[in-house]
């Protein structure tokens, strides 16, 4: 039995598989969030306001008015169709108007599950989601 005890074992320590565990979880995060900064081109958040968006107003006025305004209302107040226990986001309202571009990119990207917001992943591309987003800004309430 003693001579067991002195082969060295194959396996990891638990202090080992302890550090190792602890870098992946670290290593993932980091990675995690990454993209999502990256996607939208967000890498400086330095460089301007995290609600100053580089859209054409223009553009995304047309698809607002196209994709948006049956949900949103004309002036995206979500006050266009009522859908039955559907609450729909006042796009207007200050506290949309102070979400960070990224976060409101996403939810117009990927929509919102468990709600009837769609996803537009396959709708806009990354430039017209951008522009969307810039008319939105004009929304905001006086």
């Amino acid at each position: 039995m003693t001579a067991l005890k002195n082969k060295p074992s194959i396996l990891p320590s638990r202090s080992d598989l302890f550090y190792f565990l602890v870098g992946m979880i670290c290593t993932a995060g980091v990675w995690a969030t990454a993209p999502v900064d990256v996607i939208w081109g967000q890498t400086q958040p330095d460089q301007k306001s995290p609600t100053q968006v580089e859209g054409d107003v223009r553009g995304g006025k047309v698809l607002f008015t196209r994709h948006c305004v049956t949900c949103h209302g004309p002036k995206g107040q979500g006050d266009g169709l009522q859908i039955a226990g559907a609450t729909v986001a006042d796009l207007s309202s200050p506290a949309t108007q102070r979400k960070l571009n990224v976060d409101l990119l996403t939810t117009i990207h990927e929509g919102r599950p468990g709600r009837v917001m769609p996803s537009w992943e396959y709708r806009l591309s990354k430039e017209q989601t951008r522009d969307v987003l810039a008319y939105i800004r004009t929304l905001r309430r006086k």
